[in-house]
Formats: C-alpha cells, structure tokens, sequence
C-alpha cells in the first residue's frame, strides 16, 4: 500500500541548527539507523504539551465535576542525511519547524521536472499589485496550468510523469509530497533519484520567485523596507487568510495582534488590529531604531479558541522593490525568476497597442484634453459622478466612437493612477452601479483605452521597454479586467515635443 511522505530538502548549512530546534520544542532522537552512506535518525515528541480544547470552555456546565479533557498532539521528524545533504520527513505538526530550516525553492525546482505539464490539478498563486492576494484553483483532468496577469506560483499538485517513481499523484511547495510504494528503510534511494532529477532539464517553466541568499542585498532591502514602513508607504501589513507550509495550507480566523521586541518585555503594544499605523506608532513610542531593529520586532497572534502564536514582523509583511524586481514573502525576500519577467512581458507585449507618430505639443493634460475637443473628442475631463451620495469619480477624460480614453503624462509611476481610474471605472459598469451620461445620453463604451504621453528620448518598439515591474504587474490586471467584463482594452501612446526623438 502507498505511503505518504512530506519530503523537505533542509539546508546543509543549517542542519545543526534544525537539530537544535527539534531539542528546544521537545522532539528526542530516539532511533537510528544506517544505510550505505546514509545516517537515519528518528526524532520523536515523545511529551508533547497539552492543549486546551477550545469548545470545553463554551460547553463548560455540561462537564460538572468532570476535569475538562485536554489534546496532546505528538509529532515526528525523520532526518535523513550525510556529510553535504540532508533531507527531512515531517510527521504531524513538525512542518511549522522544518520550514525555517529547508531549501524553499525544492517543492517548486521538482515540480518543473516531474510533474505533467498537461495534468495540473491544483495550484496555488500570489498576486501582486492586484487586488486578488492568494488564490487556490482547481483544474479538470487533462488540464494544463494557465497563469493570469502579476500572478507567481507556490504551490503545486499535479499528475506525474513516472508513476512507478514518484507516485501517481504530487502535492509540491516548499516540500514535496509523494504517495509511493516504499518502506521508510529504502529512502535513501528516494533522495538520491530526488537529487539527481534536480540536476536535469525542466519540462515546465513556472513563473514563481526565488528565495535570495547574498547577506548583503539581504540587509539592503531590510534596511529599505524599515524606511517605506517608517514613510507609511508602498509596504503592507497583512496576515493571510491562506498561508502555506510545506505543501500544507493553514487557514486564519480573525485574530487580535500586538507587536513586541524579542528579549524586551517592556516594549509591548496594546492588542490591536494589523495596520500600519498601529506598528508605526509602536516604533516612534518605544523608540526603536527601525533600521538596526526590524528582526528583532515579533508579532503575537491571539486566538480567542486556542493557543497564541508568534511570528516575526517580516512575516506578515507586503512589499516590491521595484528596482531589483525583488519581493517579500512570508518574511523571507525573494527575486522574481526570469520565466515571470518572460510571462509578464508576453502578455503586456500582446495588449492593442498604438504608437502616435504626432508629437504632443501640450504642456500638461488639462490642455492636452482640450485640444483633443477639435478631432472630435468629447473632453470629460475633471467630471465627476457621485456615486451612492458619498464617492465622486472620475470616469474618464475623453469619449469618441464608443471608446473611453484615460489619459496620463509622464513617468510609469504615474501611469500607475490612470490605470486604478481606468479599472475603478471598469468595475463601477460591470456592476451596474453606474451609468456614463455625456450630455444626458448614456454612452455604451466598448474599448477601454490608457493613453500614456511619454517624456523620454527613445521610442518604444513594444510596450514591455518600458522599465517599470509594478506597471507591468498592474497593467496585466487591468487587462484582465477589461476583458473579464467584456471590454477591448488599448493602449495608445505619444511622446511630448520636448522629449527630442
């Protein structure tokens, strides 16, 4: 009969660290073999902590005199290695530590050698800069994965390519789990064709970010993520309602948070929600140095039902350096790999795109808008609907021949505003929660078009030139968008006079 087995592939250097940890949080090895080369040790909880059941206390006047029961929950690792490589297998909760200590990138670096390509069967994304986070999708058998705009991959399941090998079917993460005939005993063999299937060519490419290792871009980006936090802008904090460890999803409930200072009981804030003025204020109030204190900052998660648990601050933030096309996730930093960059300038390369060959002479959009008025142009900019007696917005600032035109000079990170109006408006129509009169005659649009007047000498070939991986990431969604609710999306750009093409 087939076994289970959730495979994690530890970092050799930090194989003496792990075996500490499993001391520290009650695992004892208490078995050991030997294989070839190979050493095989079991560790085991053999006292694990008992945990208050969260339902006795609700349910507390039907136990009487009765002690309310408690959970212990045992959990194992075995360890398998040898002087350069070891390996892991989780057994129960022991995946929560193994996660520290593995090679994130080994589920993922698998899957693009032996999973199916044409038999995905569930995957799990991030978003970025759209607003999906996560999202799990299922797939009909025989299916191929299909990726969506700004989206990176993290968990896989998948029909494999060997069966006698790997099993019929792989769940891959930062784990791999396969469910094959073998008696623990002959694992060594696993990890060995596990090792060398690492070495040969990909049958799949997954858009997907890979974990960075270099110290010092490491403290670089910590030190540029203290200053964003400490500007209250571009990071986010956010617990997930989805997380993944190991190829396991862990689910939140809504919980209380409150931020403190490892080794210093002191510094403590109030139980709160999760934003971040809550941290910031916790920072300026106890007067830490962001910058040389950002690992030092945990944040405890209270759970109502069960026991509290903490993570560091890092772990449950958001954030892009745009330059380095470098992202944080689950407190680790990550770089984007070339299959994503390659995805995303594919599907932007593939937008109806517009070169205008006339030169804008216009200062400004207010004018640029204006003499668009004498081509035909409807100029509707700085018209506002009000919507629900509270929002006003902004749907557009041109109208001709069935076609809205968002228009926007100047750099990327400008575009970035046209493009949130034009998809605000996107979702207003195709919500029916409002209508576009020009003149008291509703207009039924049916191209959606980003006009973009570029102050830079050289002319574009293809929309992908233009340097920006958030515009990227956000221009992906709009495009989506569009086209989920029935619109032609283009995007027409022009270069100012000044700019000396």
């Amino acid at each position: 009969m087939p076994t289970k087995y959730n495979i994690y592939k530890i970092m050799a250097n930090k194989k003496s660290e792990l075996i500490s940890k499993l001391s520290l949080v009650g695992l004892e090895k208490i078995g050991s073999k030997s294989h070839e080369n190979w050493q095989m040790d079991f560790y085991f909880s053999s006292q694990p902590d008992s945990v208050d059941i969260w339902w006795t206390h609700i349910y507390a006047d039907y136990f009487g005199e009765t002690e309310k029961p408690k959970n212990r929950i045992y959990f194992a690792v075995l360890l398998i290695h040898k002087k350069d490589i070891c390996y892991a297998i989780s057994l129960g909760k022991s995946h929560f530590y193994l996660k520290s200590f593995c090679d994130l990138d080994f589920g993922l670096n698998l899957a693009e050698r032996i999973a199916d390509p044409g038999n995905i069967k569930i995957k799990n994304s991030k978003f970025y800069k759209s607003k999906k986070n996560k999202v799990v999708t299922t797939y009909q058998e025989g299916s191929d994965m299909d990726l969506d705009s700004g989206e990176s991959t993290h968990y896989l399941k998948a029909i494999t390519i060997d069966k006698e090998t790997w099993g019929k079917i792989a769940s891959f993460g930062h784990s791999v789990l396969l469910n094959i005939n073998l008696k623990p005993d002959e694992l060594p063999r696993l990890i060995e064709n596990l090792e060398e299937k690492l070495t040969e060519e990909k049958l799949l490419n997954i858009p997907r970010v890979i974990k960075i290792d270099d110290k010092n871009e490491i403290i670089r980006l910590d030190k540029l993520l203290a200053d964003k936090i400490i500007q209250k802008s571009e990071a986010n904090l956010q617990e997930d309602t989805i997380s993944l460890s190991g190829v396991d999803f862990v689910f939140s409930d809504q919980f209380e948070y409150g931020f403190y200072v490892k080794g210093e009981s002191n510094n403590k804030s109030e139980k709160g929600e999760l934003t971040i003025n809550n941290l910031t204020n916790f920072v300026k109030s106890n007067k830490i140095n962001l910058k040389n204190d950002l690992n030092s900052i945990k944040v405890k998660i209270h759970n109502e039902y069960g026991r509290d648990r903490t993570v560091p601050l890092k772990e449950i933030l958001d954030f892009i350096d745009e330059d380095k096309r470098c992202c944080l996730l689950d407190g680790t930093w990550y770089q984007f790999n070339q299959s994503y960059i390659k995805f995303l300038h594919e599907e932007i390369d593939a937008i109806n795109f517009e070169c205008d060959e006339q030169e804008v002479i216009a200062p400004n959009e207010d004018e640029f808008n204006k003499s668009k008025v004498a081509q035909g142009f409807i100029n509707c900019d700085k018209v506002c609907r009000q919507i629900d007696k509270k929002y006003k917005v902004e749907h557009m600032d041109l109208y001709k021949d069935e076609i809205l035109y968002f228009v926007k000079f100047g750099k990327p990170q400008k575009f970035n505003y046209a493009i949130d109006q034009a998809s605000n408006t996107i979702k207003l129509l195709q919500n029916s929660q409002s209508e576009i009169k020009i003149d008291d005659q509703e207009i039924k649009p049916k191209t959606i078009c980003l006009w973009f007047v570029l102050d830079r000498k050289s002319k574009l070939d293809k929309l992908s030139q233009i340097n920006s991986l958030i515009f990227h990431m956000k221009l992906l969604e709009w495009k989506r968008l569009a086209r989920n609710a029935g619109y032609n999306p283009k995007i027409i750009i022009s270069y100012k006079s000044s700019s000396d093409c």
